[in-house]
């Protein structure tokens, strides 16, 4: 029997926490479950909710971090310092990570994914479809409906994310770990990215059918943060593979390439701060061997950035 980690990131959640936590509760498996919640100095409800669910469930954790232990990246705050130290804290040989306004549908999604890495020991994560819902939980739609039946690195990387991390479980081995608490984990922008293109480097990764988690939009999550407004997605989106290739010795390179490229082509119509041509500067002259090979990369960007000031 097989233990299973599930890692529960709660920031001003109080409206949203409780049917998360109820969900995961809800779950009918044969594996053993510790869920791990860490609390983000949360300043609404949501402390108390943690708590409470922990002196219900024994297999609640609850780890509540203050606003001074907040890693930023290039100044906005984020919850990675949470996120890494329950991923370190994480037991399971499965782990999976969850936002406290998140949830999962299928109270048998958990067995099914775990089933099929039972099963196939090369598999290093499962997947499927996720439904969208507003603040008040009613659909208004489906993401990635139709998926593969399984991925590699370069159905993984992509300019879009290829699921959603309500949907992701993976296999928790010495190794992945070690690649998502690098130092570049540390710094990458996305880190659902990051952490879907380490278990795909490490071993296939495999669908399972239906929706069986939701993710709900309400316009107060980490993607609508400063931090990836106007064309700054794009760059530390590369950025972050540019990371990835290193880690990986080059393996993925070819692809890794090409998506950034698809970035640097995405950057036609996107305004630029004064702040964000000093940044996209900066990381041209960090990365040279990928930004100055050749034109065509120190063009684009140029040409954007030049555009912008046009209008």
């Amino acid at each position: 029997m097989a233990r299973v980690s599930v890692i529960v990131l709660a920031f001003q959640h109080e409206a949203y926490l409780a049917e998360c936590l109820d969900s995961v509760l809800a779950q009918r498996t044969t594996h053993d479950l510790e869920v791990l919640i860490g609390q983000d100095a949360s300043t609404d409800d949501t402390p108390a909710i943690c708590d409470r669910y922990a002196a219900m469930d024994p297999r609640i954790q609850v780890f509540h971090r203050t606003r001074e232990g907040k890693w930023h990246i290039e100044g906005h705050p984020t919850g990675r310092s949470s996120c890494l130290d329950l991923l370190e804290r994480a037991t399971g040989q499965y782990a999976m990570i969850l936002d406290g306004d998140d949830g999962w549908s299928d109270p048998d999604k958990l067995q099914r994914q775990v089933d099929v890495m039972e099963a196939d020991r090369a598999c290093m994560g499962t997947y499927h479809a996720t439904r969208t819902v507003d603040r008040h939980g009613d659909p208004i739609g489906s993401l990635h409906a139709t998926l593969p039946e399984a991925m590699g690195v370069e159905q993984v990387v992509g300019t879009r994310s290829p699921f959603h991390t309500s949907a992701f479980v993976y296999r928790n081995s010495a190794a992945l770990k070690k690649m998502i608490l690098s130092e570049q984990g540390w710094r990458a922008g996305s880190y659902d990215a990051w952490l879907f293109a380490s278990a795909a480097s490490l071993g296939r990764l495999g669908r399972i059918d239906g929706e069986a988690s939701f993710y709900r939009q309400h316009g107060q999550g980490i993607s609508a943060s400063g931090l990836f407004v106007r064309a700054n997605l794009h760059r530390l989106r590369i950025l972050e593979w540019l990371m990835f290739d290193t880690l990986t010795q080059g393996r993925h390179r070819t692809h890794l390439y090409r998506v950034c490229d698809e970035h640097l082509t995405g950057l036609r119509g996107k305004p630029f701060t004064r702040s964000d041509v000093w940044l996209w500067m900066k990381a041209v002259l960090s990365n040279p061997g990928f930004f100055l090979a050749g034109q065509s990369r120190i063009t684009k960007i140029m040409r954007a950035i030049r555009a912008d000031r046009a209008h």
